[in-house]
């Protein structure tokens, strides 16, 4: 049987529902990461929102649309989305369910017999069988999904549904849906422990994600546009993305995902962290259980967020000087047989000129757990060696 789904990536689109009908509601508020949704990041490789439509792909669904608001419309994700041969429609935040119903209608045109209506703010690997057995039996237009957890804001519809079964019928609040139990995987992405979770998962292959490169040991994935220093080390499981680069000295272990286009300066620890693309991490850090973003890091276990003031210590990396950095000789693929004095010739010509000197770092903490924000502080670093530690 021919199975669609509707991706919805927006806000609420059933704020109408009466209270007694809110758990059911399609569309709870979504939890942004960064400024956007957890599934608009990158996780080993790819964006999340590209392992959910693989997920459903490999579980033979198609038609699928993705319905999005109008904020996240002009989104790089979303640019580069057609090659899933995704039918992407937009629509203002308030013609959402508008949309939605649009989207169920060319699915009934084109003969699915059933729709997988769903928001794209978590990761669930679907049991597409399974759950058309279950609708089928149940005798009910609509079938919505939960697992041990509670609701997961996913529905099946038949296809003599209509426009009023998008969502619970208004007219009956009281009226409750028999639910189909998911066994399988899932991830809220909720939280930043949500989002580690899911990575240590795909790297432990507790999921079906695999990361997007070569498996160069047990455990250890690395891009082929990738660049390690020989006395760079990497413990798996570990994975390194695309045009990613790791100094000397550096040390990634124990689930840590290292995204594209990054740089982990010299004598730098990163351990059970998340680093997201286009990071610079300075030289003897210590990151730890943490998420990193550019300048922003997150402490997955205080729900803690910090901002970095001094762009040598956490910043983001630069087009221009990987571009200059790749004709000096430091990465050039004969380094390995070069003298000790020529390595650290090379490196002292290429590195020094680049970077500022010390200066005192202006960090901002804002605690995600509490309605009160301490404002900005200034903390002074002492000696050479910094620590930055969730």
């Amino acid at each position: 049987m021919q199975v669609s789904a509707v991706l919805v990536l927006g806000e609420c689109i059933g704020n109408d529902l009466s209270p007694a009908a809110a758990p059911y509601c399609l569309a709870q508020a979504m939890p942004s990461f960064f400024g956007v949704p957890a599934t608009m990041l990158d996780l080993l490789g790819e964006p999340i929102l590209y392992r959910i439509i693989e997920n459903l792909r490999k579980s033979g669904v198609g038609p699928i649309f993705l319905i999005t608001d109008d904020v996240f419309a002009s989104h790089a994700v979303l640019r580069d989305i057609s090659r899933w041969r995704v039918h992407v429609r937009n629509a203002p935040r308030e013609g959402l369910r508008t949309a939605t119903q649009a989207a169920l209608r060319t699915c009934w045109e084109s003969g699915s017999r059933g729709a997988i209506v769903m928001q794209a703010s978590k990761y669930v690997e679907f049991d597409v069988a399974d759950m058309l057995r279950f609708h089928g039996a149940s005798g009910q237009p609509v079938t919505f999904v939960r697992d041990s957890s509670g609701p997961l804001d996913i529905a099946i519809i038949g296809s003599e549904s209509t426009e009023q079964l998008v969502l619970p019928d208004r007219r009956a609040p009281q009226s409750r849906f028999l639910e189909y139990l998911h066994r399988k995987y899932a991830n809220r992405l909720s939280t930043p422990q949500d989002l580690r979770r899911l990575a240590q998962d795909a790297l432990l292959q507790h999921c079906s994600i695999r990361p997007n490169g070569n498996e160069v040991r047990p455990g250890v994935w690395v891009a082929p546009s990738a660049r390690l220093h020989p006395r760079a080390r990497v413990v798996g499981p570990a994975y390194i993305g695309e045009h990613t680069r790791l100094r000397s000295g550096v040390v990634v272990t124990r689930c840590t995902n290292v995204e594209h286009h990054c740089e982990v300066d010299r004598g730098s620890v990163v351990e059970n962290a998340t680093i997201l693309p286009h990071t610079y991490l300075g030289t003897s850090l210590d990151i730890a259980h943490s998420i990193v973003n550019r300048n922003i890091m997150v402490d997955v276990r205080r729900a803690v967020e910090v901002e970095i003031g001094d762009r040598s210590l956490i910043g983001s990396t630069s087009p221009l000087p990987r571009r200059a950095f790749r004709q000096s000789p430091l990465r050039a693929p004969n380094l390995i047989g070069h003298s000790l004095w020529r390595m650290l010739s090379n490196a002292l010509s290429a590195f020094l000129p680049n970077r500022p000197l010390p200066s005192p770092a202006s960090v901002r903490f804002s605690c995600n757990v509490s309605e009160t924000r301490p404002g900005l502080e200034e903390v002074s670093r002492a000696g050479n060696s910094r620590t930055v530690e969730g």
